[in-house]
């Protein structure tokens, strides 16, 4: 294994007990854990035997994949049984609260976990007529809880938004509500009934699980010793993300004697806190005397200007991060003014650009999906339909034009199960769909229906009758009461739109015809690319990022400042930003220097 052994390095690789090690971007923090790995391995096994092992946990299923294929490449071998790679959720799910979910509640079997919103919310819902119309409702007792103005709660703070604390609190995605807007009682008790209905239905969130994970440490002992017995070495990488309650439960584990635990991340890389992570207790361990804080700061992916650039938004009294063993192609940091209608030509400058240097690994990054959905064409002016089936029907369309050949056949494989089994309830529809996986007669009538999905050049009302006519020949369903249309639209006249093409308002891309992939933020963390294009937005309105955004951080930064720092650390070579045309070269020159290429076009 090709490793370049610094005093930084070296320091992190002897170390053994509580160790925080604080990484910045590119410094081959992955490539550290795995060399690192080869001794604690030796080393679990002369101290621990056979059946202990190293679990290495991370956040995402991208990173955990990654760590296995690194390790294969550096080692020609797979890191298997006693050791572990998974992913932290998954590792509570599947070592504690599944086996010893009985421990809690012998009433009800093994729950699933699910995380997806409209899932949680869908296992509320009620139909009912009122007037002859069916109108659609909550299951009592949650249907009787109302705000101060008397609203159903439920419409303010879907099931699916309610969040389970460290403390067992209920929280509105990790806030408590304004009083202003319902009662503290109320909405606590409106909490614990959402709560034990996922639980009688069988369903929990990872948020609960991990609760219920931290439930069950503090009551059986043995759950906890037995699991520093099977894992003696606990190594946590993007730990910057870690949850309150998650950081609890490795903190039991450390009671109950885990006595080598490594927290390893950067908390200028924390974009999760939808998802309740705190940052800050990560740093706290890091100054923590009780623990051995280790910092990474050579960066060997970019040069020093784009380094010094994604650098503004960091506080300045931590540490400078420099670059090092990295060539300098000489290209200088690229600001576009850019306009709404002239996104296009921004990318396509920026891809001849790419193509004069021979770039291959580039991307065009932008804040969230909907200025990527846009500027893909992913998005949709109107949706005729009564229900969301004809719409996912044009998006597995859109996937197969775009190559993403996978994608659509795994969502035409759902759509098509949920056609024929339309009373078929979540968990059954989750179990049909990876039996079906395998079988390839089936996944071979999918692949070729793809090539019958109806063109988008004809109307909504000749494409509707069309798609029903193929599902009805392919798959001998009946899909006609699935591709009726309202009876109204607000801003339509729906004898018109029915005779409008659908291509008009489905997929028109906003970008022309380029080819560098357009992705979000989030998508391209962790990512090492050649060059990156980044938009930011006109205004800091809402989840927006702007130019006043990036700017030098008093004190920890806030999770904008964040995204603009995970953004522009992925280059090697040419970091180009892309500002609205209202902010003037004179801003450009006073925030990035005068040796910043700007262009206008």
């Amino acid at each position: 294994m090709d490793f370049h052994l610094t005093s930084q390095r070296e320091a992190y690789i002897n170390a053994r007990g509580k160790i925080v090690l604080n990484a910045c971007p590119g410094s081959g923090k992955t490539t550290c854990i795995i060399y690192k790995l080869a001794s604690l391995e030796k080393e679990c096994l002369q101290r621990h035997g056979p059946y202990a092992g190293i679990a290495c946990l991370s956040f995402t299923n991208v990173a955990k994949q990654e760590m296995l294929k690194k390790y294969k490449a550096a080692y020609a071998k797979e890191f298997r049984y006693p050791h572990l790679v998974s992913t932290i959720d998954s590792f509570i799910n599947h070592y504690i609260t599944l086996p010893f979910y009985n421990l809690l509640n012998k009433e009800f079997s093994r729950p699933t976990v699910v995380d997806q919103a409209s899932v949680i919310d869908n296992i509320f819902k009620i139909w009912y007529k009122v007037n002859g119309k069916m109108v659609e409702g909550i299951i009592p007792p949650l249907n009787k809880h109302k705000t101060k103005d008397n609203r159903p709660l439920y419409r303010s703070y879907p099931p699916s938004t309610i969040w389970i604390n460290a403390s067992g609190k209920f929280t509105f995605k990790g806030t408590t509500p304004g009083a202003a807007n319902v009662d503290e009682a109320v909405f606590q008790q409106y909490g614990k009934e959402v709560f034990q209905i996922k639980t009688k239905k069988g369903v929990i969130t990872s948020g609960d699980s991990a609760f219920l994970a931290l439930h069950l440490l503090k009551t059986y002992d043995r759950i906890g010793k037995y699991l520093v017995k099977r894992f003696p070495y606990l190594l946590i990488d993007e730990a910057q993300d870690n949850s309150e309650i998650q950081h609890l439960i490795f903190d039991k584990l450390v009671a109950e004697g885990l006595t080598n635990i490594e927290l390893i991340g950067d908390p200028y890389q924390s974009l999760y806190e939808w998802r309740d992570a705190k940052p800050e207790l990560f740093i706290k361990k890091y100054t923590d005397p009780s623990w051995t804080g280790l910092p990474l700061s050579q960066n060997r992916r970019s040069v020093q200007r784009i380094i010094d650039c994604f650098s503004i938004v960091r506080n300045p009294v931590d540490d400078a991060i420099t670059t090092i063993d990295v060539k300098d192609l000489e290209i200088p940091i690229h600001i576009y003014r850019y306009a709404a209608e002239n996104r296009d030509q921004v990318v396509q400058d920026f891809e001849k650009k790419c193509s004069d240097y021979n770039f291959q690994n580039t991307q065009v990054v932008v804040r969230g999906h909907n200025l990527r959905d846009a500027m893909l064409g992913n998005t949709s002016e109107v949706n005729p339909w009564k229900t969301y089936h004809p719409s996912s029907l044009l998006a597995v369309r859109h996937h197969f034009e775009a190559n993403e050949t996978k994608e659509a056949v795994d969502s035409l494989r759902k759509l098509v199960l949920e056609f024929q089994n339309p009373e078929i309830g979540y968990t059954a529809l989750q179990d049909l769909q990876k039996n079906r996986k395998e079988d390839y007669l089936f996944n071979g009538k999918l692949y070729s229906f793809l090539y019958n999905i109806p063109p988008t050049s004809l109307s909504f009302e000749d494409w509707s009758d069309a798609s029903v006519k193929a599902l009805k020949k392919e798959f001998d369903v009946d899909g006609t009461d699935y591709f009726k249309f309202k009876l109204k639209m607000n801003g339509f006249k729906m004898a018109d739109l029915k005779n409008e093409k659908v291509n008009r308002y489905f997929y028109r891309a906003g970008t022309g015809q380029s080819t560098i992939p357009i992705t979000t933020i989030h998508q391209v963390k962790g990512s090492t690319l050649n060059a990156v294009l980044y938009f930011l937005d006109d205004s800091s309105e809402g989840t927006s990022v702007s130019f006043k955004d990036f700017k030098v951080s008093v004190g920890f930064p806030k999770e904008k400042q964040r995204l603009i720092y995970v953004a522009c650390s992925r280059p090697e070579q040419l970091l180009a930003l892309a500002l609205p045309v209202i902010i003037t070269e004179e801003d450009i020159t006073n925030r990035f220097g005068k040796s910043v290429h700007i262009i206008t076009l």
